[in-house]
């Protein structure tokens, strides 16, 4: 079985069958669309369209996640470039690294190769780290993260509020963006709840750091959010993730209900 799950990776990452989906992100002002993640999706010829609970594991036990990490970055810079001087040009795409990617030597090097192949607002691309992420090598970790701000990308801290969490990873890199997990906004039913998300939305705007909430998918939640002062919003109450040629569509359509 596991023979065949590695043939079966093997030929899709040959045949480019692994996708990148967008799930949108809103300013909790304005509603308006600012940006998007780029997610994984396996257009598995036999099983379909494939969520990455069922791949990513596989790909880090068979040494290929780093494989896969650089071909979506790729994927997000291709994406910015076709929206270089279009209507969707101020949208910005986070690109997500798996700790293992982070931690390698020449990562670096590999992101400016294949950045250098397209023409883009650097700015509007975002290298998305889990928390994790930095601590399986810290040195390393912390000078890719460095050489990606010097490189004009823009770095979120993913997850924050799951598994260990280290607050000082705020103060210690250079971070612009933490996206707090969905477990914090589950915990917002009572009032310690209300209190810890309102309490690390304050944090990191004293740090002059962004805030995006993950897993918004109510109306109830999107009103506590907002009244919260968390500046962006992502979650299915807005945008399930979404084929790229799809995208446009939903962008305008988004637009039109802002503006009605």
């Amino acid at each position: 079985m596991e023979k065949k799950i590695t043939e079966s990776i093997l030929t899709g990452l040959k045949n480019n069958e692994f996708k990148m989906y967008l799930q949108f992100i809103v300013d909790s002002k304005t509603q308006k669309i600012v940006s998007a993640e780029a997610l994984s999706r396996w257009d598995n010829p036999q099983k379909g369209i494939v969520g990455p609970a069922n791949y990513i594991e596989h790909m880090e036990s068979l040494g290929l996640i780093s494989n896969h990490d650089f071909y979506m970055f790729e994927l997000a810079c291709r994406q910015l470039e076709k929206w270089s001087g279009t209507e969707y040009k101020d949208i910005s795409i986070s690109c997500n690294f798996t700790r293992i990617t982070l931690s390698e030597e020449d990562c670096i090097d590999k992101l400016i190769k294949i950045s250098e192949n397209y023409s883009f607002d650097k700015s509007k691309l975002a290298i998305e780290i889990t928390e994790d992420a930095i601590e399986k090598d810290r040195e390393i970790a912390q000078k890719n993260v460095m050489l990606c701000k010097e490189l004009g990308f823009r770095v979120y801290l993913d997850d924050l509020g799951s598994g260990y969490t280290s607050l000082a990873n705020l103060c210690d890199y250079p971070i612009d963006v933490v996206k707090i997990d969905r477990d914090i906004l589950l915990k917002t039913n009572t009032q310690r709840g209300k209190a810890l998300f309102s309490g690390i939305v304050a944090l990191a705007h004293k740090l002059n750091i962004s805030a995006i909430c993950e897993g918004v998918e109510t109306e109830e939640q999107n009103t506590l959010v907002s009244q919260a002062g968390c500046d962006f919003i992502q979650g299915w109450y807005y945008s399930k993730a979404l084929p790229l040629e799809e995208c446009e569509s939903f962008i305008e359509n988004h637009s039109l209900r802002c503006f009605q």
